[in-house]
């Protein structure tokens, strides 16, 4: 679960940084938040059956969604972003990439 709070934690900082002046990465946050929340609850789900059966636990490559993504790379293409805004995002596209969280076609 460590995995999903340092998504979330960088979704909220890149919504927090772009409030203003690119309102659309901060809807496009929120959004990969509730998202977030929809795939995290898949993860249990899928987790508490594993357990059960005693087969074998999912692996993070279960967060594989563009939503996730798409926020990142849409604040990594203004090309006034500031440079802050862009460390987030490409803080938090790495951590997806480490994480398999991006879909073999992104």
């Amino acid at each position: 679960m460590n995995f999903i709070a340092h998504v979330e934690e960088h979704l909220r900082d890149l919504g927090a940084e772009a409030r203003k002046k690119h309102p659309g990465v901060k809807e496009a946050s929120e959004r990969a938040i509730l998202q977030l929340r929809t795939l995290q609850n898949a993860y249990v789900t899928a987790v508490r059956k594993a357990t059960q059966t005693g087969g074998e636990h999912p692996t993070t490559a279960l967060f594989q969604s563009q939503d996730l993504l798409r926020p990142f790379l849409l604040a990594a293409n203004y090309p006034n972003a500031s440079p802050k805004l862009l460390d987030i995002s490409l803080r938090g596209m790495t951590l997806l990439i480490k994480g398999n969280a991006i879909c073999p076609g992104d």
